[in-house]
């Protein structure tokens, strides 16, 4: 069948992307500067100290065998151990996941819960200040960095009217209420940049919808103006609102960075961060890694629902 060797095609590009995305990021970690065992010990160590931290964390054999063993590794959930912690790095990084994947996944559906409505009023309102508004309202929010948005709503909300905690995390195993009041402000942060990009893009769809011939002829049949934008808008914009939520997928996890720097956050950004300002290169290698497949799985998600959503890639890409 046409879509089954569809997304066949597209499930080996999605893997041998992901094989060349290891290799160019372990690549790139081994070509940095300076030797992280010396590093370690400091710069007073033996040679014989150097070569036996060499040894430990396998650092003196060659790279395509350690390159090997890495991803032999990370197939069975083994990320390698922390040169820094001497643990497991996947131990590490679940809690870190857990968190940033909090973050991502309401950002996702809250901002399009925003957007649509928004970008659907400020089409159908254009010619009046109220679309006007609209429209300076996502400007205004496209224009603010991540971390000014999320240090001015910490001050506001957390500082001033102690609405909600300015920082730290609460695991929902341990708290609900506490797990929930502390991502209201990460969370919101995110939506509001998404939700203003998304808006103006959703915007833009529906006014071409507008001009469109099908549309003409369903306002012709009977279908009232808003009614009729929803229906016959919604399905035809609909593959590339897709397309540009799977891109922003990448934008919302760098902006989780941030904001986990603001908020405090234990997510996997912080730990990125950490990781590298202590030279555990074994955890780098392995969020980086994480963050790469996030994105990659993302975009094979969005190759699928074409599938789905345009009746012609089901036929094999005849109209």
């Amino acid at each position: 069948m046409p879509v089954i060797r569809a997304a066949t095609r597209r499930l080996v590009v999605f893997f041998g992307t992901i094989l060349v995305a290891s290799l160019v990021i372990f690549l790139m970690l081994q070509a940095l500067p300076g030797d992280v065992a010396q590093v370690t010990l400091g710069m007073g160590a033996s040679p014989e100290k150097v070569a036996e931290l060499h040894a430990l964390w396998g650092l003196d054999r060659p790279l395509p065998i350690r390159y090997v063993e890495w991803v032999g590794g990370m197939l069975h959930g083994d990320f390698g151990t922390s040169f820094v912690k001497s643990e497991p790095v996947l131990d590490n990084m679940l809690p870190a996941l857990g968190v940033t994947m909090w973050l991502v996944g309401l950002s996702i559906p809250l901002s399009l819960l925003c957007a649509i409505p928004m970008g659907l009023a400020a089409a159908m309102l254009r010619r009046r200040f109220s679309g006007a508004i609209i429209n300076a309202i996502s400007h205004i929010g496209l224009a603010l960095p991540v971390f000014f948005l999320g240090v001015v709503l910490a001050m506001v909300f957390a500082v001033n009217l102690r609405w909600f905690p300015a920082n730290g995390y609460t695991p929902a195993s341990q708290s609900v209420g506490e797990w929930a009041s502390r991502l209201v402000l990460p969370v919101a942060t995110l939506v509001i940049i998404q939700s203003c990009f998304l808006t103006r893009y959703v915007r833009t769809g529906f006014v071409d919808v507008l001009g469109e011939d099908y549309y003409r002829t369903a306002r012709a049949s009977g279908w009232r103006r808003w009614p009729g934008l929803v229906r016959h808008g919604m399905r035809n914009m609909a593959t590339s609102l897709v397309t540009v939520v799977g891109l922003q997928i990448s934008s919302l996890l760098v902006g989780a960075v941030l904001v986990e720097q603001v908020f405090n956050l234990p997510g996997l950004g912080r730990l990125l961060i950490k990781s590298v300002e202590n030279r555990d290169l074994m955890t780098v290698q392995g969020v980086v890694m994480v963050l790469v497949f996030a994105v990659l799985a993302i975009n094979f998600l969005v190759d699928l629902l074409y599938l789905w959503i345009d009746p012609r890639l089901r036929r094999g890409g005849k109209p």
